[in-house]
């Protein structure tokens, strides 16, 4: 066997998982009235009729107090037992286990109307949400810790087999026994011991009242990565304060804090990070924990890694939480040595943490069917066979040809350049894309193994169809990057964002990046270019540089802006290029400012006219057109995805 290592089964308490992956709790906004719908029950039973060991739930809220968002699970609310009976019926028929997290967020919450007011241990205000919670009466103390206890019981009599009390990332456990976040004088603050009275509750009276049987476990965070959270050390004492009690099944460490902007990157931490300096230092846990089992969760997105971890001895367990958004079927593709086929994560964190901290449900980038899987089952056979042309070799034409040709269609790709990709050839420069390597990688083998003829270096026409059988023709041919009407004399060189992360060669030392959005061309560009050493200045017409970008890639490049010392302009847009200079405005005042740059790089948008002048003149000689990406009209790879997959589906 390749992963002998991943594919071992592991005692947890009195239970058995039948592998070493694991999906651990995220949020899938799949709720309704904070109760799981049934989309949410279809996301989790794909995980395990796709192999996977272990699902751990996403966090459930266990008092009315402590519902982060419109869209927590409430698991005090004993409605919680029906639903969790269906989906953990439905996960054992696959061989997987289910756990649930409990959790209180405690002052770490996105304000809405169901939670205007947060509470904590204290009234310490919160870096990163901007609130001031309020200071929890004894009373309401001891009210959350009856709530744990009322939500164990629940899951208990569904069938769930076990639960994951949340003491990470800065919500209310760590709190209270935080000194920073707890400066209470009574008996739940002050001292150590004080302070981590109420996790010791919380352990004792959940495990006095679901028995043995219920396998138990406490999540934290090994480091914080910020100034507020635990420290190594200080999460070391923790562990081995609460281990003590011998009532835990096992633990499971992550990385990070919500407490801070900084901490808060590494709850699901960007691409720039790995694996293993994030866990450097589980041994020490190891030998305070021993016997019980570790988990890790953090950037263990390839089955290689994971084995690797696991033959080191740096856990029991592997989180691969996004490689299962990603692919489901990870697991059994793996085990039937077909790991070529696994849908790779890019770790763009769109449509997983992106659409959560948006209240929007989950959906996955590089796969449309995540978080669809009540509607997208199986990629069904068509009832007849059509032929299909698709033009256009981006991620949306290549999607599209994927899908339809597993439906049974005759399909060919048309792509005028001389190699496949469109946009992602360009995103593959940018700094830390080896991810988005990976899957371009795969859509190109899928192309190859599903036998879909390519014919490159072939500008299409729409003139050929008349020579051709079309059943139906899908447009993907994509948009180019948006140049403003400038004088041709000028002294210094423009480039596009496109230009740089192709490799282009850029001979000036000083380069002036012009944004419209906040999106990775513009902020990639200048990062890479500074990185080089060029004397660099972002100029972006938004509120915040990286605006556009999902919180935790933009904590990342902010840092590494800083870092490489790019001067950092935003509200201000472009208005006029001239010969020897370049007009700037700001976006409120209307101030005017001149730059005299050695070069500027435009990242500006797209246009999508060549693609329209094509669709235009193909319209009156086919029945059926789709466009779908940039040439239906210029947007993210997210939407580029999707439209190639559905009209896959369709045609």
């Amino acid at each position: 066997m390749k992963y002998p290592h991943l594919y071992s089964s592991l005692d947890i308490g009195k239970l058995t998982i039948k592998n070493r992956i694991m999906t651990s709790g995220h949020q899938t906004t799949l709720v309704d009235e904070h109760l799981p719908t049934d989309d949410f029950v279809a996301y989790h039973t794909e995980r395990a009729k796709g192999g996977v060991g272990l699902i751990v739930m996403e966090a459930h809220g266990v008092h009315k107090t402590g519902l982060n968002t419109p869209h927590a699970i409430d698991a005090s609310n004993p409605e919680i037992i029906k639903i969790h009976s269906e989906l953990a019926d439905n996960v054992h028929k696959y061989g997987s286990r289910l756990f649930a997290q409990l959790m209180h967020n405690g002052r770490e919450a996105y304000p809405s109307d169901d939670q205007t007011v947060t509470v904590a241990p204290s009234a310490i205000p919160t870096e990163r949400f901007h609130t001031i919670p309020r200071e929890l009466e004894e009373e309401e103390i001891e009210d959350i810790i009856e709530g744990f206890v009322k939500s164990a019981i629940h899951c208990k009599e569904a069938g769930v087999d076990g639960v994951e009390l949340v003491g990470s990332h800065a919500y209310l456990l760590a709190q209270f026994w935080s000194p920073k976040m707890n400066i209470r004088k009574d008996q739940w603050g002050g001292s150590f011991e004080n302070r981590l009275r109420f996790a010791r509750e919380v352990i004792k009276r959940v495990r006095s009242a679901v028995g043995s049987d219920l396998t138990l476990g406490m999540r934290i965070s090994l480091e914080s990565m910020d100034d507020v959270g635990a420290s190594t050390e200080e999460s070391l004492k923790i562990i081995r304060h609460l281990n003590d009690l011998g009532l835990l099944d096992y633990w499971s460490l992550v990385i990070g804090s919500s407490a801070t902007h900084k901490g808060s990157s590494f709850i699901v931490p960007p691409q720039t990070e790995s694996a293993d300096n994030l866990f450097h230092r589980t041994n020490e846990v190891r030998k305070i924990i021993n016997p019980l089992p570790l988990i890790i969760t953090s950037r263990i997105y390839q089955p290689a890694i994971a084995e690797n971890m696991l033959a080191q001895g740096i856990g029991d367990v592997m989180g691969m939480t996004r490689a299962l958004i990603a692919d489901p079927h990870m697991p059994n593709k793996t085990l039937e040595d077909k790991e070529d086929q696994v849908i790779p994560c890019i770790a763009c964190n769109q449509g997983c943490i992106g659409r959560y901290q948006e209240h929007l449900p989950i959906r996955c980038t590089v796969n449309p069917r995540t978080g669809r899987e009540r509607y997208f089952d199986e990629v069904d056979s068509a009832e007849v066979s059509r032929n299909v042309t698709v033009v256009g070799g981006g991620p949306a034409g290549l999607i599209a040809a994927i899908i339809a040709k597993k439906r049974g269609h005759q399909v060919e790709i048309i792509e005028a350049k001389k190699d496949l990709g469109g946009q992602l050839k360009v995103m593959l420069g940018a700094i830390h894309k080896e991810q988005v390597e990976t899957w371009h990688d795969f859509l190109i083998n899928e192309v190859k193994r599903l036998e879909i003829p390519v014919h490159l270096g072939k500008r299409f026409h729409a003139d050929e169809v008349k020579n051709k059988e079309v059943d139906a023709l899908i447009l993907a041919t994509g948009s180019k990057p948006s140049v403003p009407a400038f004088s041709t004399d000028l002294e210094y060189t423009v480039y596009s964002a496109w230009d740089v992360l192709k490799g282009q060669e850029i001979m000036e030392e000083s380069v002036l990046v012009i944004d419209w959005k906040g999106d990775w061309p513009g902020v990639e560009a200048a990062e890479y270019l500074a990185s080089q050493g060029k004397n660099t200045e972002l100029v972006s017409a938004t509120y915040g540089i990286g605006e556009s970008l999902q919180q935790y890639i933009r904590h990342k490049a902010l840092e590494n802006l800083d870092k490489y010392g790019v001067k950092q302009t935003p509200q201000f847009k472009l208005v006029d290029m001239e010969s020897n200079r370049l007009k700037l405005k700001h976006l409120f005042s209307g101030r005017e400012e001149i730059r005299h740059p050695e070069a500027v790089v435009l990242a500006i948008g797209n246009d999508s006219t060549d693609s329209l002048q094509l669709y235009r003149s193909l319209k009156g000689q086919l029945k059926e057109v789709h466009r779908v990406g940039d040439a239906y009209s210029p947007r993210s790879l997210d939407e580029a995805v999707w439209e190639g997959f559905n009209t896959g589906m369709k045609v």
